[in-house]
């Protein structure tokens, strides 16, 4: 008898699943399901890339154009949101996030749940960053002439953009009522379906990539140049159409998921593919300023560092204001500059001036 009450003691607690198995399934808690070796490729693969790009992107704008203006710092903020992103994608993976319901406790799946909410806010936070940084670039090389149809309609979804990913944090962090009611419904209280919450900011996401992409393939339609530089430039300021393709793919993830109840599964698999969009993203506004490296004149140059804006302003001629360039869009120095690797065109530099656009232009030093 004693023991028999010996054995019971020292026996561990039965394993309760925090979510009943489907049929012909058994709960696994020893060597679960899990979706941290796709993480961590993803984490492998996309941070070092946007880091190096980041650095090399930050070389160009420092030390060889010497300009550093509104959008690098929308585009700092956006690779170091990136950034904390995969760090915090690790952490759901490490607090059971990934592994099926049935395979984690009660208590696990509640962390799981509180560590996406965290992932969830700070990747609309981080790609509404994104997105912008991305148009203030195509504000700055394609939208020489303020308040033209085409710049209307970058700021139009500058602010669209920023109202939307505003609100949708605002109600993922204050989703239910109480706040802990988020990662654990049992509590009593009242919330929004996160469901839609998650298929509106995933089809709100795929829709803005598209017409993200069709800005540039709009200037540079009307651009004096033969149809295979048209197709390279659009391919550099978009990096070959991988962010809406990676938009597409999360949204039919996030439709697919919707609804199921093993969220400490389903959940997860979203931010793999938010992971993939928001690197895209932040290469897509890396790439264009790169082409200057691949400029052997200005690799080569001993001679004196170009002038800075103000610099240049100065030595304009009092009482002659800079003219804005009649092309609406771009002209044509300045895509033959920014993708030539020759060195023959000036390097070319837009300028703000109240509501028109001055194009200052500084010729390289052999």
């Amino acid at each position: 008898m004693a023991s028999q009450l010996s054995e019971t003691l020292s026996s561990p607690p039965a394993f309760t699943p925090a979510l009943k198995p489907p049929p012909g399934v058994a709960s696994n808690p020893d060597n679960p399901a899990t979706l941290v070796h796709l993480a961590n490729i993803s984490v492998g693969i996309c941070l070092p890339l946007i880091t190096i790009f980041f650095i090399l992107r930050s070389y160009v704008r420092i030390s060889i154009k010497r300009a550093w203006v509104f959008e690098d710092v929308l585009v700092t903020i956006a690779w170091a949101g990136t950034v904390a992103y995969c760090g915090i994608m690790r952490a759901v993976m490490s607090h059971h996030g990934g592994e099926h319901g049935w395979d984690i406790t009660a208590d696990e799946a509640h962390e799981a749940s509180y560590w996406f909410n965290v992932a969830s806010i700070e990747y609309g936070v981080m790609i509404g960053m994104t997105k912008l940084a991305v148009l203030w670039l195509y504000r700055r090389v394609f939208s020489p002439v303020r308040w033209s149809m085409f710049d209307i309609a970058i700021v139009t979804l500058i602010v669209v953009i920023f109202g939307f990913y505003s609100i949708t944090t605002m109600v993922k962090i204050f989703e239910c009522s109480p706040r802990d009611k988020i990662w654990n419904s049992a509590l009593p209280g009242k919330c929004v379906e996160v469901k839609w919450i998650l298929n509106i900011s995933g089809g709100f996401n795929t829709v803005t990539d598209y017409l993200i992409l069709l800005l540039p393939i709009q200037a540079v339609r009307r651009l004096q140049m033969d149809r295979l530089k048209k197709v390279l430039v659009v391919l550099a300021f978009t990096f070959g159409l991988c962010a809406p393709i990676f938009a597409t793919i999360g949204f039919v993830v996030r439709l697919n998921n919707s609804g199921n109840s093993d969220t400490s599964w389903k959940q997860p698999e979203i931010l793999l593919w938010g992971v993939a969009e928001l690197a895209s993203s932040n290469l897509c506004v890396c790439f264009p300023e790169l082409a200057v490296l691949f400029n052997k004149r200005f690799r080569k140059s001993s001679g004196p560092p170009r002038p800075t804006p103000s610099e240049l302003r100065g030595r304009h001629e009092p009482h002659r204001p800079i003219k804005p360039h009649p092309d609406p869009y771009l002209t044509k120095s300045l895509m033959s500059t920014m993708f030539s690797t020759n060195g023959d065109g000036q390097y070319i530099e837009l300028q703000d001036h109240g509501s028109n656009v001055g194009v200052a232009s500084v010729k390289a030093t052999p």
